[in-house]
């Protein structure tokens, strides 16, 4: 039996919308400033710097520290390090959002296909869907070194929705990232307050939700305004 939502690619953002991972992202940077000699930075400061990848957050990261400007050779070993310690700790302190999983599945029900469409390397992010036990939700997983590019280029959001056979796609975020990349797809965004951000887009997004109850109502009702 078709579901209200067949034909219907869900993507979802990683970080900061389907899974709250700053803590272990926080932890991997403070292990490379130590490294380097510089203060470890305060969670609440990283969160902020999440969404572009490893090598931009960690970049931004050392010059909030107050590093001199790194080397792109340097840069390249801090990056090295960083990944190493993230991927041997990276589901220690990460958890999906509240309802997270439970609206997936209740999008699934309605015949809905799930995909991931992330800034994360692909590597990491099978990595941690696998050691949360979430990875089998998903119908396709692209990250930022996939296709190309990484959002807010639209190809990440068109890989996905051509690995899922959608007709409709929605692409649910936390970031103006998102609904740049959603925008340059010609796909409705929905996005999440409870991110990561920045959302000073915000506006240009379809619809904004505060919990994830919210979710599966707010997809089907952005499917039925696109022809």
């Amino acid at each position: 039996m078709r579901g209200p939502l067949a034909g219907v690619a869900v993507l979802f953002d990683l970080d900061g919308t389907l899974i709250d991972t700053a803590g272990d992202l926080a932890a991997s940077m403070n292990h490379v400033l130590r490294q380097a000699g510089l203060r470890p930075a305060p969670l609440e400061s990283v969160r902020h710097l999440i969404g572009h990848g490893a090598r931009a957050m960690l970049k931004a990261g050392l010059a909030e520290a107050g590093a001199p400007p790194a080397s792109e050779t340097a840069l390249d070993a801090a990056v090295a390090a960083f990944v190493a310690h993230y991927r041997a700790n990276i589901a220690v302190r990460s958890s999906p959002f509240p309802g997270a999983i439970d609206a997936i599945k209740a999008l699934k029900d309605d015949g809905a296909s799930i995909a991931i469409c992330t800034n994360k390397r692909e590597e990491l992010a099978r990595a941690l869907v696998g050691a949360l036990g979430v990875g089998g939700l998903f119908d396709a997983l692209i990250g930022g070194d996939t296709a190309g590019a990484a959002k807010p280029d639209p190809r990440p959001v068109r890989r996905c929705i051509e690995e899922t056979g959608g007709a409709k796609a929605v692409l649910v975020g936390d970031s103006d990232t998102d609904i740049r990349a959603a925008a340059a797809a010609g796909v409705p965004c929905l996005v999440a307050r409870f991110g990561y951000g920045p959302l000073d887009l915000c506006d240009e997004a379809l619809a904004l939700f505060s919990t994830y109850g919210e979710l599966p109502p707010l997809v089907r009702w952005a499917v039925s305004q696109r022809p």
